[in-house]
């Protein structure tokens, strides 16, 4: 509050307190203590301040308070504009994806194919990147076995006799980080793009009855895999996934050699490839 209208107030106070006809002066006039005095109204004031007699003394002290209000601002015109955020990315639907998968895995050169069993997973970290890990097993076994005899049982039913010669067993784990882009979750069909890298252990097992020789060995090292794929939607965040995938690897072992008795290295290949199918979905 500014100077004058403060002494405007103070002006004010004491001619009512020291005379009663001060309210009556004003006619009813109806001036703000905020807008400032025009010079007859100040004239006015002093002529009654000269005039009046000395204001008598209270019985009771009396106290002036004088109040600053401040004027309340204007409104009008003023509209609300939130804040601008910026461009932000649609967030996915889940913050994390699992999937398990069975598949054939076909190794490179003579070999039988091999089941695979696996289960991947990680966090989304927008909507078509994921990042994460994944294991598989992929396992072969086969028994070695020759026909001895074939007799003709009852009915004509042929009856063969088998003499089991050996067996083998070929175990794989793919242990492996991997980094996966897909398409948006709103398209009627997800295609998918992965690569993996990461260690690799196969051990590797076999017995002959007919020599009672046998084998065990365990080779391991760094491989890796690419894939890819389509997922189709079922309903919510679960989707059927279908992919074909490449692994490559060249995994080894040290041993020693049972004729020479010298050390040396032993390495098999984990290359290969294969097709697989699973289900997928969100958490």
């Amino acid at each position: 509050m500014h100077a004058m209208p403060r002494l405007t107030l103070a002006a004010l106070a004491a001619i009512t307190l020291c005379s009663p006809l001060t309210a009556a002066a004003s006619d009813n006039a109806s001036v703000s203590a905020l807008a400032p005095l025009s010079p007859t109204v100040a004239r006015a004031i002093g002529e009654r301040i000269a005039l009046m007699p000395e204001c008598p003394t209270p019985d009771a002290p009396v106290s002036l308070l004088l109040t600053q209000v401040p004027g309340a601002p204007e409104l009008l015109g003023v509209h609300y504009r939130p804040r601008g955020r910026g461009r932000m990315a649609r967030q996915p639907e889940s913050a994390g994806v699992s999937q398990v998968h069975v598949g054939f895995f076909d190794p490179d050169g003579d070999q039988d194919s091999r089941l695979d069993i696996g289960v991947r997973g990680g966090p989304m970290l927008d909507e078509n990147l994921q990042i994460g890990l994944g294991v598989d097993w992929i396992r072969k076994s086969e028994k070695v076995t020759s026909i001895t005899t074939e007799n003709i049982g009852p009915g004509g039913i042929p009856i063969q006799v088998e003499r089991q010669l050996g067996k083998t067993s070929v175990n794989m784990f793919p242990i492996m980080a991997f980094v996966q882009v897909q398409a948006g979750e709103d398209m009627p069909v997800i295609p998918y793009f992965g690569a993996a890298a990461g260690y690799e252990v196969l051990t590797l097992s076999g017995d002959d009855f007919v020599t009672g020789d046998s084998f065990e060995g365990t080779f391991s090292g760094w491989g890796w895999q690419l894939w890819g794929g389509v997922g189709l939607p079922l309903g919510g965040r679960t989707r059927l996934t279908g992919e074909a995938f490449v692994n490559g690897a060249e995994l080894g072992r040290d041993a020693t050699d049972v004729l020479t008795g010298n050390e040396v290295h032993e390495t098999v290949s984990g290359d290969g490839m294969g097709l697989r199918v699973g289900l997928a979905w969100g958490f």
